[in-house]
């Protein structure tokens, strides 16, 4: 004997069940947003990050031309001091080879 499903009803669920889609909706953009939402965060993130990147680039730019500086000087302070150093063995020699007497005979 066949058994016939359409007499059959199922029983209600004694809890009340909550969809996951109703606990967590999904803002859909409107008609009038359309992409421009979507875009829009998007282009405020790019415009961020792109604003961090050159922030960045001035900041090594800056470093950069302050160690330029830095290194320009003592370069300048390290040629004084060779040519300091040179005069002053020079003018040694030449205080040691001169006799006491400066007339020629």
């Amino acid at each position: 004997m066949p058994l016939d499903l359409s007499m059959m009803k199922p029983e209600p669920f004694p809890y009340p069940v909550m969809m996951r889609s109703a606990l967590h909706p999904k803002r859909q953009p409107s008609r009038e947003e359309g992409w421009s939402g979507c875009l829009g965060s998007v282009c405020g993130a790019l415009q961020t990050l792109v604003r961090q990147c050159r922030e960045k680039a001035e900041r090594q730019k800056m470093v950069m031309t302050v160690l330029s500086v830095a290194g320009a000087c003592a370069f300048g302070l390290v040629a004084v001091g060779v040519f300091w150093l040179a005069v002053e063995m020079d003018n040694s020699d030449l205080q040691a080879s001169k006799s006491s007497c400066s007339i020629r005979p």
